[in-house]
């Protein structure tokens, strides 16, 4: 069996990354990055989400989530709060600007499981899926 898993993934993830860059300039988001793509995930889902929430739902460290919505407040699409339920818990919600930005990302949305999808039969799709969330599935541990 041939072992060029991590060299598609690696692939796949770079392609991905290309077409959704590409896709956000053309919508005149060219501020945001594809990493951003999680967090509005999220937020579009829940409304608000803590720190660690968004971290999790990412699959990212906290530090990096902390980059990722500094950037997103900066550009006016997120804002933070303090927990009423946990002094030590920060919140963070959409703004107007951030609420209006759902449409765009619907679309890109669609128009991106399109791109992953072509050439793909639903089974095809379904197998590769489930086999990759089996493969992400195991706690990660770096040094193993």
């Amino acid at each position: 069996m041939k072992r060029n898993l991590g060299h598609l993934l690696s692939r796949a993830h770079d392609r991905a990354g290309r077409w959704m860059a590409a896709a956000l300039a053309e919508a005149g988001l060219a501020g945001l990055s594809p990493s951003h793509g999680d967090v509005l995930a999220r937020l579009f889902g829940r409304g608000v989400a803590t720190m660690r929430e968004l971290a999790a739902f990412a699959g990212r460290t906290k530090a990096t989530t902390t980059v990722l919505v500094d950037k997103l407040e900066a550009l006016g699409y997120v804002r933070r709060e303090a927990s009423e339920r946990d002094a030590r818990s920060v919140l963070v919600r959409l703004t107007p600007a951030g609420e209006a930005l759902r449409p765009a990302f619907r679309s890109i949305s669609r128009r991106f499981c399109a791109f992953l999808y072509a050439g793909l039969t639903r089974e095809e799709s379904e197998t590769l899926e489930r086999l990759l969330e089996k493969s992400l599935s195991r706690d990660e541990d770096p040094t193993a």
